[in-house]
């Protein structure tokens, strides 16, 4: 443990130390890096230091008992800890509401008139003590577990009263939520646009002899983990760049041993004690005599993996309770900051996909090969399998949307509204693939006609079947897309769609197929039959590729060396 604690002072050296960084400077600034927010309390004596943190949530503030307003516990320490920004300016400090037992919320958010008068008092609250903004920790909607009161309608005014808070504090200022692991008691897609981010409390998720902050379940590890708590959000509909995942600077105890000890207690209660590791859950632990696990807690080395864990998944960021729970040599806050301050976000590239079916070959291999290409071009995946996620907000996360033999019917208004805006106005990338072009009346689905005049005014007409080995010859090899391409190379097993004209006079492009070459030969043709092309009539760079129907494309070089292409193009790389 010396050892450790000698390594990571160094580290912390050479953190501070980096750009000539002075002592009491950020060590943070790329403004697209993951956030930390530190749960600062009212109790405490201890004062942060803002280098480790891009976040404070001051706990706490509460529904005042007229159910009008906020009151704040220790109003002269969340002074102090505003002052901090003094020291480190884009330091942002938000007043957290709530907290276990902090009751109120239900008749507040039942009743317009409190709940107005509150999001009113929110305003108040930020702009008296020069906060950033507002975090509500009420545990938890529709429940009075924590011995307060409730409401079947609470989950429905929670949405309310979120819209209500962002409308008095304004879109320049913050808007957060702590939510449990489990994602119950929200309607986080109603939420989602009032919010900035949801921080998972993703601890005391269960108590001795189990452990209450598991990253994976093993044989010591509760009903839910740290990961389960993220997939529970992400299928709530929470995207992964508003989740910021919970870490505790505290550990829960039983049989025999103290509950709801600090870090910087454990080891100090009763030598009698053993430390252990679950390389399972990726937790230390530890045992009593019989060999029974007593405290489950968090180490450097449990919260640098977590720290990992919010990198690959490419998460906003991390949370902790709290900062007092440290040790005097920050271990456990230095661990948070190195591994996270100043790391920047993946690109984010959403990938549409309809699994199964005759295409199902094609996109199961694409999403293989997309895998190791998300590596090879450091970019993170979003698969879904239907557009009713699809909003402007939704969209905006993502740099590139990959329409896999995706359909564009059976979208929802919303979707083609924000999807049609997203191209319009060059909000992203877009690269289509074969089944993109059944458009209009197919399977008894109308006609959508936007997307027909984005693929260049064209309407499916007819396609090759049995399926046929084609050639594929390049037309414009100085285009991005067609870079390090041969010249011609065979497709093979596709269905070559027919349109019921060219779309050439409205799209430029990128390579054709020679119908002659078809393997078997076939007596459908279109005469002129592009099948890469681009829109330029649109802000977005974008690319669709006719060919698409099978598994075997992804071992021809020439398609992957298109498809890496069109993806670097797209990104503007």
């Amino acid at each position: 443990m010396k050892k450790l604690k000698m390594m990571m002072a160094a580290a912390l050296a050479v953190l501070a130390s980096c750009g000539g960084t002075k002592s009491g400077e950020s060590v943070q600034d790329p403004l697209d890096s993951k956030v930390i927010v530190a749960y600062v309390t009212s109790w405490s004596d201890v004062l942060p230091d803002p280098r480790y943190m891009t976040h404070i949530n001051y706990a706490f503030g509460h529904v005042n008992e007229s159910f009008n307003g906020v009151g704040i516990d220790n109003e002269e320490r969340l002074k102090q800890i505003v002052d901090l920004k003094k020291q480190k300016p884009e330091l942002k400090v938000l007043l957290s509401i709530g907290g276990w037992g902090s009751g109120r919320f239900s008749e507040m958010a039942a009743s317009d008139e409190y709940r107005m008068a509150f999001a009113k008092d929110c305003d108040r609250v930020v702009k008296e003590y020069s906060l950033d903004g507002i975090d509500i920790d009420w545990e938890y909607p529709t429940s009075s577990m924590a011995n307060i009161s409730s409401s079947a309608d609470d989950t429905k005014n929670f949405t309310l009263l979120m819209r209500d808070i962002r409308t008095a504090i304004g879109d320049k200022k913050e808007l957060t939520l702590a939510t449990v692991a489990s994602a119950k008691y929200i309607d986080f897609k109603a939420i989602l646009p009032f919010v900035d981010f949801v921080n998972i409390m993703a601890y005391d998720m269960a108590s001795a002899p189990k452990h209450h902050s598991a990253l994976y379940p093993s044989e010591h590890s509760g009903d839910i983990t740290s990961d389960a708590a993220v997939a529970a959000h992400l299928k709530a509909g929470v995207p992964p760049s508003k989740l910021v995942m919970g870490m505790p600077f505290y550990g829960r105890g039983g049989n025999g041993y103290p509950n709801f000890q600090d870090f910087n207690k454990v080891g100090n209660t009763n030598k009698d004690f053993t430390e252990k590791w679950d390389s399972v859950a990726q937790v230390p632990y530890l045992v009593n005599g019989d060999d029974t696990l007593v405290f489950g807690f968090e180490n450097p080395r449990s919260l640098a993996i977590k720290c990992q864990y919010i990198l690959d998944k490419d998460l906003l960021g991390g949370m902790y309770w709290d900062y007092s729970g440290d040790n005097e040599q920050g271990d456990l806050r230095r661990t948070v900051a190195e591994n996270l301050l100043g790391k920047k976000h993946k690109t984010k590239v959403l990938v549409l996909t309809e699994r199964g079916g005759q295409h199902g070959g094609f996109t199961d291999a694409g999403m293989r090969w997309l895998a190791d290409e998300s590596a090879r071009q450091n970019f993170s995946i979003t698969e879904i399998n239907n557009a009713a996620p699809v909003t402007e907000a939704y969209l905006s996360q993502f740099s590139l949307v990959i329409q896999l033999d995706f359909p564009p019917y059976t979208w929802p208004e919303e979707a083609e509204k924000a999807f049609i805006n997203y191209i319009e106005q060059g909000k992203g990338g877009w690269i289509g693939f074969h089944h993109a072009t059944l458009l209009g009346e197919f399977d008894g689905y109308p006609m959508w006609q936007w997307f027909s005049d984005f693929m260049g005014g064209v309407r499916f007409k007819s396609y090759i079947a049995p399926l046929a080995d084609g050639t594929l010859v390049v037309e414009d090899r100085e285009h991005p897309v067609m870079k390090g391409v041969p010249a011609s190379f065979v497709v093979p097993d596709d269905e070559w769609y027919t349109y019921d004209k060219s779309p050439r006079p409205n799209v430029h492009v990128l390579a054709n197929v020679d119908e002659s070459s078809y393997t078997p030969a076939s007596d459908i043709k279109m005469g002129d039959h592009p099948v890469v092309w681009v829109n330029e009539k649109v802000k977005a760079r974008n690319v669709y590729f006719q060919i698409g129907h099978s598994g075997k494309l992804y071992e021809t070089e020439g398609f992957t060396t298109m498809f890496r292409n069109a993806i670097s193009w797209t990104l503007n790389r």
